[in-house]
């Protein structure tokens, strides 16, 4: 079989619909997907692989969703201040401009993120990649000497 790809109208692909799934969990997906070697892609909120990897992709989305279902288990036990699964970003000062070219670095990567007016919100475990992306954009902070 040649190289799938998600864009291939042709190629074998089975589909999930994962609307109901916050943007955390979908990011999730696509980091156990990536970890576990399985090429996928998406369509809006649709998780696209290879049909050949549909019977490890439903073992791998069960053990997401028993892994979320104990996490929101836990979640009801403690006090809700706010979400301890993410990570925030202040973007007070960046332009609009700034904020699309940071979202489709993130679609480009997979990474699952939402916005809280102006503070971005990404998963536990991606901060080192973010934190290049938003250097890779950001250089009010970079004083450049001229020698």
């Amino acid at each position: 079989m040649s190289e799938w790809s998600p864009t291939d109208p042709e190629a074998p692909t089975t589909r999930y619909d994962l609307s109901d799934w916050s943007v955390d969990d979908r990011a999730d997906v696509a980091a156990t997907l990536a970890e576990a070697g399985v090429l996928h892609g998406w369509d809006g909120t649709e998780l696209l692989v290879p049909q050949d990897t549909e019977a490890m992709v439903d073992d791998l989305l069960d053990e997401i969703e028993d892994r979320l279902d104990g996490a929101e288990d836990d979640d009801d036990d403690e006090d809700d201040e706010g979400d301890s699964q993410v990570t925030e970003y202040e973007l007070d000062e960046w332009s609009d401009g700034e904020r699309k070219q940071l979202c489709e670095m993130l679609d480009t990567l997979d990474i699952g993120y939402r916005w809280d007016g102006n503070v971005l919100l990404v998963p536990i475990g991606v901060e080192a990649v973010v934190d290049s992306c938003l250097d890779s954009i950001d250089t009010r902070g970079v004083d450049f000497i001229d020698e």
